[in-house]
């Protein structure tokens, strides 16, 4: 029997849940969080599913978790992040660890993150950017041989908390990891949907040394419509993710058509992720030194954007 541990049972973390009880896999699975409406979810949810195999064990204290884990998963929000971390680290000897994104606000926090991997010995760390193990990604990442430009034009993007997905992307589709993410083009500070959390409007750019591109707008005057374009050789594909549908469009040629594709939630490729990490100790998913590189990239220009607009030093970056 696996040991697995998710911290946080809000929205994500609950959908996390969901994706272990159908992975197959032989589990005991702890969950915490300080919210009971959140863990009475949890037991519904348990009780609804009447998996073989699989205990549940939803907790408001690390009290209750055992000594060795095989996989942690840590749900919570941006702010309490790495103090959820290192208590879970100083609680039980943790094997493989997922994290969700936006990592930390704080610049220094991802430092501290990696020395916290190191002194307990963690055998593996990924982070929650999943599109990279898309099958639609994969493919598009053969068929590119030089740089490509990627742009998204969505009216409920959500630039400060969902932006690192497309830079995951990008150095995944180019394999660069030193990538200039620039913030000259965004236009004002907005409220996030997540209490307590800001969000921006405008765009964001980002850059690789060899010419590829990245944009992403998001404001009012954006599309009701999500699309991700790239652009590459002499193609033009436009993904759609809400549709599961891709337009591919040869530009030399003239010449269209349409594909249906597989934009998994997040409880199935959870399902995907924990299995391969238990069995085989590896996953698709960015490494958490890859991902801290993506991240410092972001937080440090999004922070110089919030100090001007804000009107003073913003070092603990408001987005979850």
């Amino acid at each position: 029997m696996f040991n697995v541990l998710i911290v946080g049972g809000g929205n994500i973390g609950f959908r996390h849940f969901e994706g272990l009880l159908s992975s197959g896999l032989p589990m005991n699975i702890y969950v915490i969080d300080p919210d009971p409406e959140a863990l009475n979810r949890i037991k519904h949810k348990f009780h609804e599913a009447a998996v073989n195999d699989i205990s549940c064990h939803p907790t408001e204290s690390l009290t209750a978790i055992p000594d060795k884990i095989d996989l942690c998963i840590i749900a919570t929000n941006s702010k309490v992040r790495l103090e959820a971390v290192d208590q879970v680290l100083k609680k039980a000897s943790i094997s493989y660890l997922i994290l969700e994104k936006v990592l930390f606000q704080k610049e220094k926090d991802y430092d501290i993150m990696s020395k916290l991997l190191k002194d307990h010995h963690v055998l593996g760390c990924w982070v929650n950017c999943p599109l990279r193990t898309l099958s639609i990604y994969q493919e598009l990442k053969k068929k590119i041989t030089a740089k490509v430009n990627i742009s998204v034009d969505y009216k409920h993007f959500g630039i400060g908390c969902n932006s690192i997905h497309q830079l995951d992307l990008l150095s995944y589709l180019t394999n660069s990891q030193d990538i200039i993410v620039t913030t000259d083009q965004l236009e004002s500070v907005v409220e996030s949907k997540r209490k307590g959390y800001l969000e921006v409007a405008g765009t964001l750019k980002a850059s690789t040394n060899q010419g590829s591109i990245l944009t992403i707008v998001s404001n009012s005057q954006s599309s009701e419509e999500y699309c991700i374009t790239f652009t590459f050789d002499h193609e033009r594909w436009k993904v759609f993710p809400l549709k599961e549908t891709c337009t591919i469009e040869l530009i030399h040629t003239n010449t269209h058509y349409e594909k249906a594709i597989q934009y998994p939630k997040q409880s199935c490729l959870t399902s995907i992720i924990a299995k391969d990490i238990l069995v085989s100790g590896v996953c698709l998913l960015p490494d958490y030194e890859t991902s801290k590189q993506l991240h410092l990239a972001m937080l440090a220009t999004l922070n110089e954007f919030f100090s001007k607009a804000l009107g003073y030093e913003v070092e603990e970056c408001p987005i979850t």
